[in-house]
């Protein structure tokens, strides 16, 4: 499969599980605590999917453009309501809406959080922001590589000494 190709496929992979989570979690919504559970589910399978994609792309950088092409609709709406640029016109004022729909798979655990308000936003609107780069590095955390530490001597006489 060409280099292209690998992260488009990863991309719709990502995306579709982004969307089915979004519709398994609203879904949920009707059942008190089900929200939460399929939440943490949805964690897990983005860490998952990201194990999925270290081994397909095989190349962190690769794997780190996936995961802001990925988080690019969340960067762009969180930034614009931490800027106050969702105030300029009135479409724009849908930006937290959208911001929250784009966040619907965590939404319910960003609702644990306390209804506070720091410069005058409540509290979840940083967190929604947060959980942007949050989500991108927990897709992209599996790709750490695993350093075998007797892989790095260099003769018989280190390993001895080690042992």
């Amino acid at each position: 499969m060409k280099r292209g190709l690998k992260i488009l496929v990863a991309i719709l992979r990502i995306y579709f599980l982004h969307i089915f989570a979004v519709l398994a979690v609203w879904l949920g919504m009707y059942y008190p605590g089900l929200d939460i559970i399929l939440a943490i589910l949805y964690l897990i399978l983005l860490w998952e999917e990201g194990k999925h994609s270290a081994q397909v792309l095989r190349d962190h950088k690769k794997q780190g453009l996936v995961a802001v092409l990925w988080q690019l609709p969340g960067f762009f709406l969180g930034a614009s309501v931490l800027l106050g640029l969702d105030r300029l016109t009135d479409f724009a004022y849908y930006f937290v809406f959208i911001l929250e729909l784009w966040h619907t798979p965590v939404l319910p655990l960003v609702s644990l959080i306390p209804a506070w308000t720091i410069i005058d936003k409540p509290i979840y609107y940083y967190c929604l922001f947060l959980m942007v780069p949050v989500l991108a590095i927990l897709y992209y955390l599996p790709v750490r590589k695993k350093v075998n530490p007797l892989a790095t001597l260099t003769s018989k006489t280190d390993l001895t000494v080690m042992m």
